[in-house]
């Protein structure tokens, strides 16, 4: 069980990382104990289940994404992207998905196992 409060609590930190959060600034939105949240972190201590939640939706992670990990766990740049979308508006989405076509039709070579 420690290896599962460990990872959850990495899973949480690089969420909280890529918006640029520090634990005080986090733990104030959660309003919770900052040591508590640095518990969390440290896979010391694991969450409520209503907390997880409120740490998902803040840190805009996909619960998902830590349950069921898939062949894209290790790939920070893909999982910094699905994070980030939700801050988009859909102007940006609309702009993003463009660019990704384009990218994608007007690359030179194609990979042999696409992520």
């Amino acid at each position: 069980m420690i290896f599962a409060n460990n990872r959850l609590g990495k899973f949480i930190r690089n969420g909280r990382l890529d918006l640029e959060l520090t634990q005080e600034q986090l733990a104030e939105k959660l309003n919770c104990n900052l040591s508590y949240l640095g518990n969390v972190e440290r896979g010391k201590n694991i969450p409520s289940l209503k907390l997880f939640c409120r740490i998902m939706q803040i840190l805009n992670l996909s619960a998902n994404e830590f349950i069921h990990p898939n062949r894209h766990e290790e790939n920070s740049t893909y999982l910094q992207l699905i994070r980030l979308l939700p801050q988009c508006t859909p102007k940006e989405l609309n702009i993003l998905l463009e660019n990704t076509r384009t990218l994608l039709e007007n690359r030179e070579e194609k990979p042999t196992n696409p992520l």
